[in-house]
């Protein structure tokens, strides 16, 4: 997934939770970009010598454990949990993504075991090229546009009500 691990968080975080507040919902967007982070390791200290999704960063099973510590959390400092559930839940997201054309290990620790839901064959110079060329990258597309519509609609809405409310 190159760019639909933004679009994606918004379409369910704003259909799921749409009455969810600034804070929270920023977490859950921050979650869903959180785990490539480890890109950064990648190229300036792994020299590329580990594909991305062997790091812990792209583990579920670390997601869900934030997300779950969130709630647990929630019990006795509601706003603190809520924002790390939704950052946890964010990272869900991504793995949720990324197994799309990438291997993430669901079953880790018990398991290594990793396969994509479809497979990119490389049909292009560049594996980039691969990717961008394939039918699963206008899932993408389609992704983004319909974030770009749901939130186009959600902004021309609160307009809407905020000058009714004023007249």
């Amino acid at each position: 997934m190159f760019i639909g691990h933004l679009p994606g968080a918004y379409l369910i975080f704003r259909t799921a939770t749409p009455d969810v507040g600034k804070l929270a919902f920023a977490a859950g967007m921050l979650g869903a970009v959180a785990p490539d982070l480890d890109m950064l390791w990648f190229y300036l200290v792994d020299n590329r010598a580990h594909h991305h999704h062997a790091y812990l960063t792209h583990r579920p099973v670390v997601w869900v454990a934030i997300l779950f510590a969130g709630l647990a959390l929630r019990l006795f400092h509601p706003k603190a949990g809520t924002l790390l559930a939704f950052f946890g839940a964010g990272g869900v997201v991504h793995m949720a993504l990324d197994s799309i054309v990438g291997k993430i290990a669901w079953a880790w620790p018990y398991s290594d075991y990793s396969q994509p839901l479809v497979v990119v064959q490389a049909t292009n110079s560049h594996w980039i090229l691969s990717f961008l060329n394939h039918w699963t990258f206008a899932v993408e597309l389609a992704i983004t546009a319909l974030a770009i519509a749901l939130w186009l609609w959600r902004r021309r809405n609160s307009t809407c009500v905020q000058s009714s409310d004023n007249g």
